[in-house]
């Protein structure tokens, strides 16, 4: 468990996040000007900007959930990377000059002057389902790191993660979140490589622990089936990344908003660029940390031995085993992927104080990928865009408003923090979670930045359709999940204790001699598969491509049936 020493590391670095806010916030008080706020200028260094780029992609779901994936079914998920790469030359190339020089604060902006309001609205709506679905992910996963290495009561976890998270809003602006998100990815840095130098030494040099995970056939990087239904191959990684984080770069206010910070459009690219290196080094430093977690319980898996309730346990577990003799190590660790799941990641404040310069502007909403303001901006976005163009009420009452809603948003995000704890593996949960709306949504922007003929009812057309596609595949997979042998989760040592039960969700149950005897998977027998299961059974990578080609699809071909309207 945690150590006196291991609580002050992880308090100061919790609260030197916090003062960088407020030194932003009280130096830059009296800037009213929104752009100001929003966009720190337009005058940010592209390598900071980069810099915070990678580090909100690298949420606490990707700290937890990338060791564990590799874990359990080895390396190709390192091909990640050249997804990402793809999708930044994309971004970079058509969405950035696009945005930067219609001078717009918001990626709605863009939706409302290409289509009409109600494509905008429809986004915003979106935007809501999106937030809470996945902001349930993000309040579980530092929790559940906090239950891990303290002990605390998971959902009492939960419940302090969350009021916490009330505290962390409206500090600072832009600003603030550039460098706080660069102290915590040099945490996060930290942590990594603290880890991979004990695991070095406890384990006899990472020779041998690349060797160890060759004998358990946990390295592989040149697996190239085509078969959709593969959970892991060249192909579902990079064509799934590669629309996935199009839809969380190219079209996501979070990120937009960063790199319209910068000054020109050219320091915007490179700070896209030096963003994607950013990913690149924190990827292959949890990937390189999932061989150290294999290789370190390779004679005994705890997960089937009972000693980790939860898969997404089994780093915190190992990092308080290999730091048990180093009291402030772990606090590092916690703090990296706690005060992530905190950071105030984007710019929405909470209308309490109608003075603030972004509570007078409806299209000042942002896509949140954090806690901390996902129940403020929640709020906002269902004052301004839902309420306040119907209702002539008074501010006072819009604010009282505000504030219930924020009570009931905070109960949604909880409420979905638990069921995310049902959805297996945390990182597959998310990526799915995300495919399954940034597909569409990345498919509705192309639509109106290729395509001039394409009109409003061929992209809301094609954005309903592409996400009731993904919804239907998402649910199928549920009632038939894929047969083991596509997830093709490889074996480990240890036999399963008596009253243990298993808690994988995203895989048949197998029996337990797969663990005891290090054998091929038994499926256990399963209700009869309908032909339309070998489309539920597609990776879950593959969502967001799914998707974003249902939306160019129907929208295109509505388009043209409906007539065609030139781009505004």
């Amino acid at each position: 468990t945690f150590s006196v020493g291991d609580y002050v590391v992880f308090a100061i670095m919790l609260v030197a996040s916090t003062l960088i806010g407020l030194f932003f916030a009280i130096r830059d008080r009296k800037k009213r000007n929104t752009e100001e706020y929003l966009l720190a200028g337009r005058s940010m260094s592209p390598y900071p900007v980069g810099f915070s780029l990678a580090v909100s992609f690298m949420s606490a779901v990707t700290v937890l959930g990338t060791p564990v994936e590799v874990y359990r079914f080895g390396t190709m998920f390192a091909w990640v990377v050249v997804g990402m790469l793809f999708a930044m030359i994309i971004t970079s190339e058509i969405f950035i000059p696009v945005f930067y020089n219609m001078g717009l604060t918001t990626v709605y902006e863009y939706l409302e002057k290409r289509f009409n309001r109600t494509v905008r609205l429809t986004a915003t709506a979106l935007f809501m389902i999106h937030t809470i679905l996945y902001g349930g992910i993000v309040i579980y996963a530092p929790a559940l790191a906090l239950n891990s290495v303290t002990g605390l009561n998971l959902w009492g976890a939960v419940v302090s993660t969350g009021l916490v998270c009330i505290f962390y809003s409206c500090l600072g602006g832009l600003k603030g979140v550039i460098w706080t998100d660069a102290l915590q990815a040099t945490i996060m840095l930290v942590g990594f490589v603290a880890i991979l130098i004990q695991g070095s030494l406890k384990l006899g040099g990472f020779a041998n622990i690349w060797k160890l995970c060759e004998e358990g056939s946990r390295i592989e990087f040149w697996k190239f089936d085509t078969d959709p239904r593969i959970r892991y191959s060249v192909w579902s990684v990079t064509v799934g990344m590669t629309v996935l984080v199009c839809g969380l770069y190219a079209v996501n206010q979070s990120q937009v908003q960063r790199y319209l910070s910068c000054r020109s459009v050219k320091e915007a690219k490179i700070a896209v660029f030096f963003n994607w290196l950013g990913l690149v080094l924190l990827n292959g430093l949890a990937v390189m940390t999932g061989i150290v977690l294999y290789a370190y319980y390779k004679d005994c898996d705890p997960l089937s031995a009972g000693q980790v309730k939860f898969r997404d346990g089994l780093l915190p577990y190992m990092v308080l085993e290999i730091f048990k003799d180093n009291p402030g190590v772990p606090g590092i660790f916690l703090a990296s992927i706690y005060s992530d799941g905190l950071k105030k990641n984007n710019n929405i404040c909470l209308c309490v104080n109608p003075s603030h310069p972004t509570c007078n502007n409806p299209l000042q909403h942002n896509t949140t990928h954090t806690i901390s303001t996902a129940i403020t901006a929640l709020s906002s976005v269902t004052i301004h865009d839902f309420l306040k163009p119907h209702f002539s009420w008074q501010e006072k009452t819009f604010t009282n408003i505000s504030i219930g809603l924020i009570f009931v948003y905070g109960l949604l995000l909880m409420l979905f923090a638990y069921l995310s704890s049902k959805l297996g593996a945390i990182l597959q949960a998310a990526i799915s979670i995300v495919g399954i709306l940034s597909g569409p949504l990345f498919g509705l922007f192309s639509v109106g930045v290729l395509f001039p003929f394409a009109n409003s009812i061929g992209a809301l057309s094609g954005l309903v359709v592409g996400i009731g596609m993904n919804v239907w595949v998402f649910v199928g997979s549920k009632y038939y999940p894929p047969p083991p042998h596509f997830a093709n989760e490889l074996p480990r040592s240890c036999p399963i204790s008596s009253n243990v039960t298993s808690n994988y969700t995203d895989v048949v149950t197998t029996s337990a001699a797969q663990y005891m005897n290090n054998t091929t998977p038994i499926p256990v027998p399963s209700p009869a598969r309908p032909p339309v299961a070998d489309l539920y059974a597609m990776s879950y990578y593959y969502y967001s491509a799914f998707g974003f080609c249902i939306v160019l699809t129907v929208g295109l071909i509505v388009s043209l049936i409906t007539g065609t309207v030139s781009c505004k």
